[in-house]
């Protein structure tokens, strides 16, 4: 059978959340600026001649474009690609996953809109898919489809009869009139190797 894909995840813009950081960055430095602006008894010259000021007001915009950075560089790598053998995508930091569909044993839904993937080996997390319900119902259906093919292609086995087993059944089978006495007796005969 040929691989098909089933279903993509949709991922959120995680240069949002980076430039939310950096706005309230800008946000934390202009309150600096402005409080010790206001609170200053010497002229903003001598304030901004020292270096320690500038990198006091600055401080907070520079920690929060870094840490806004790293988030979206943490976040924008997640993605999710659902097909009818495999599980494949990037988690956290660029790492690439690539599961076959056999070895997914459970799937479920975390916090910040995520996916864990439960295999053999441990679990893997995939955070902030906008269709996550959809990947969800998608790899559900795979476990279902699978658990179905194993069950309705487990082998039936019959149980050999012995031969008093099948003595008795031809013995009823006499008893109700079916067969004659002498097919019985050349069943028993042959069933006892006589």
């Amino acid at each position: 059978m040929e691989e098909k894909i089933l279903i993509k995840s949709e991922q959120y813009d995680a240069k949002k959340l980076f430039m939310v950081m950096v706005v309230i960055g800008i946000i934390l430095s202009l309150t600096l600026l402005v409080t010790a602006l206001t609170t200053i008894e010497y002229p903003l010259l001598v304030f901004f001649s020292e270096p320690t000021n500038i990198i006091a007001i600055a401080l907070p915009f520079i920690i929060m474009t870094l840490v806004g950075r790293l988030i979206n560089n943490w976040l924008r790598s997640y993605n999710l690609t659902v097909t009818n053998k495999r599980i494949y995508g990037m988690v956290a930091w660029g790492k690439r996953v690539d599961l076959p569909a056999d070895s997914v044993s459970a799937v479920a839904t975390s916090p910040m809109k995520g996916i864990v993937i439960a295999t053999s080996s441990g679990r893997i997390n995939f955070k902030l898919i906008k269709n996550r319900n959809e990947i969800h119902a998608a790899i559900s259906s795979l476990l279902i489809e699978r658990q179905n093919k194993l069950t309705s292609t487990t082998i039936k086995q019959e149980i050999p009869q012995s031969n008093a087993d099948e003595l008795k059944k031809y013995k009823e089978l006499l008893d109700s009139g079916v067969i004659t006495q002498e097919e019985f007796e050349a069943k028993k005969n042959q069933l006892l190797g006589l």
